[in-house]
């Protein structure tokens, strides 16, 4: 018959030390009855096994005492008294110590699993973020409406593996029409050393071709006179840039696209489609152990780099911006061009007034490029209390911004 221990409840295994009380005839595990191993071996030394009482014996024993001595004066019930408080206190200590020693352990556990649980809230938001760059390129995503998009001039470029070739005219009255008839009786579109895939209008009587040989096509256009009534020149494709910031000194120029790639695979995967613009402290006049980069990409990973807006690189956690920017004109400042080519009039980028910006000394501020804006009722509530070079809060800048984007590549964002 299996021995329970009268404790607990839980039967007692053979090979598991126990203990008998003398006076209930109950057994218990030696922690279940209060004994430390070490107390158990001496009692066992000794032969003092048969001799241990468990504690409520032990209680009912003193408390029967008791009360036999009251009998026999007051003193004897203090005294009495006083052994039933050391007893008691024998008692609640044997019954809190393993109590203690499991909350002890549970909590160990606990903190165990708070650091499991983190951890795997982090590993979650990182296939999360992978998750849903993944399902922003894949095919399902594509819509009806994406594929029927115009595209636009630097995104046909970019979407299309061909040399890309500009015609022009030097008539800048001629229609695309007569452009494009000259091109077809000098060139065969379909010539396997041209092969021209793609065309688009352009302005200024110009059109833009798509062509696996651009030194062939110019060879051609000048052979048959082609290029004595046309301006004829290739364009390297435009792309994107970011801007990481947060990159320590320590990280050698040399290390960053490398470290991108393979700390960041689900951002930057392919090295051959990225290079490195500029690498420079983020604050030149003061002392500082932080650099940003810029660096080319092409749309696709931009795209990726600012939806994540972070990276690793080495051991910094750096941020992830817009990279792309306008050239403002220091003459008029406006946008998309500078001031050698500029022919509008001379306005302050700190109050609009016709001086340059060394003699201003208007108190308020006035942002020439968002005042013109403004003339236009669809902006006549933006702000123009600030200078023109304040980016942030320039609407007019942040809209040639993304005029820029969708006009050269093809981005919405």
């Amino acid at each position: 018959m299996a021995i329970k221990c009268s404790k607990c409840a839980r039967t007692i295994g053979r090979t598991d030390n126990y203990i008998s009380c003398k006076l209930c005839k109950h057994n218990y595990h030696i922690s279940c009855g209060g004994l430390t191993p070490e107390a158990y071996d001496s009692l066992n030394d000794l032969g003092d096994l048969t001799g241990w009482s468990c504690n409520f014996c032990k209680l009912k024993a003193i408390s029967h005492s008791s009360v036999n001595n009251a009998v026999g004066g007051s003193n004897d019930v203090f005294i009495s008294v006083d052994q039933l408080k050391l007893v008691v206190r024998e008692i609640v200590n044997s019954e809190l110590r393993p109590l203690t020693s499991k909350i002890d352990s549970m909590d160990s556990v606990i903190r165990d699993l708070v650091t499991q649980n983190s951890f795997l809230r982090d590993e979650i938001s990182k296939l999360t973020k992978i998750s849903q760059q993944q399902s922003q390129i894949s095919p399902n995503n594509i819509t009806p409406s994406d594929i029927n998009v115009k595209a636009t001039y630097a995104a046909t470029i970019a979407k299309n593996s061909q040399q890309t070739i500009i015609v022009k005219p030097k008539d800048k009255t001629q229609s695309v029409h007569k452009t494009k008839s000259d091109i077809m009786a000098k060139i065969d579109p379909v010539d396997s050393s041209v092969l021209i895939g793609k065309v688009k209008n352009l302005k200024e009587g110009g059109v833009l071709l798509g062509c696996d040989d651009v030194g062939r096509f110019k060879q051609l256009a000048k052979s048959k006179k082609l290029s004595s009534d046309y301006d004829i020149r290739d364009i390297k494709t435009l792309r994107p840039r970011i801007r990481i910031a947060g990159i320590s000194d320590w990280v050698d120029e040399s290390c960053i696209i490398p470290y991108l790639v393979k700390q960041n695979e689900y951002i930057f995967n392919n090295v051959d489609e990225y290079k490195l613009i500029k690498f420079s402290p983020l604050k030149k006049k003061d002392k500082t152990d932080s650099f940003f980069a810029v660096l080319e990409v092409d749309i696709e990973t931009y795209k990726k780099a600012l939806n994540i807006g972070h990276c690793l690189i080495g051991l910094d956690a750096c941020s992830i911006y817009c990279g792309i920017d306008v050239l403002r004109c220091y003459k008029c400042n406006g946008y998309n061009h500078s001031s050698k080519n500029c022919n509008s009039e001379l306005s302050c980028p700190r109050c609009a007034g016709k001086h340059v910006v060394k003699e201003c000394t208007a108190v308020n501020l006035c942002c020439t490029n968002c005042s013109n804006l403004k003339s236009n009722e669809k902006f006549e509530n933006i702000a123009i209390d600030h200078a023109a070079w304040e980016r942030q809060n320039c609407q007019a800048y942040q809209l040639t911004i993304n005029k820029l984007k969708f006009d050269v590549f093809g981005i919405s964002i």
